[in-house]
């Protein structure tokens, strides 16, 4: 199955760093674990570009062998800023290979990859800043309360 190119595709990645979110400017990045289905789901709808060093092929070949996600698997790595108002990234988290530095390692021996397990974590850029979204949910609650007042209202 090929993903759909739509120009508002999820990137994937196995690593998170401050310059993907250069350029996000004043906004609300909102942090979840996802399923390998809903993964399927989001890909079907909105396709899905792969930004990963060519040292992790093996890595991605695993995930795509063991949850069927289908990734691209690139040749060079595609860097990327989630710049643009609602960009979504999942981050593939591997745990139980040996790191240094924090970071994976380059190579790694099959009884090393065997060992490996794997979550999804899904980021997303909303262009409204925090703040901006606690006030207008404190508004519309006072709003509700004025109504609820009113038509719970006993006039006397």
């Amino acid at each position: 199955m090929a993903y759909p190119k739509t120009g508002n595709e999820v990137y994937v990645s196995l690593n998170l760093s401050n310059t993907m979110l250069t350029g996000i400017g004043k906004g609300t990045i909102t942090r979840e674990q996802v399923s390998v289905d809903y993964l399927k789901r989001l890909f079907a709808e909105y396709g899905v570009i792969v930004s990963a060093k060519p040292e992790q092929r093996r890595l991605l070949e695993i995930v795509n062998e063991t949850y069927d996600l289908q990734l691209e698997i690139p040749d060079s790595l595609k860097v990327f800023q989630l710049s643009e108002q609602k960009r979504r990234l999942v981050i593939i988290n591997v745990q139980g290979l040996r790191r240094k530095g924090g970071s994976l390692l380059p190579e790694y021996t099959d009884e090393e990859f065997n060992e490996a397990t794997f979550s999804f974590v899904k980021y997303y850029v909303q262009s409204r800043h925090y703040d901006d979204l606690v006030a207008e949910n404190e508004r519309l609650k006072y709003a509700l309360e004025q109504e609820l007042e009113w038509r719970n209202r006993t006039d006397s």
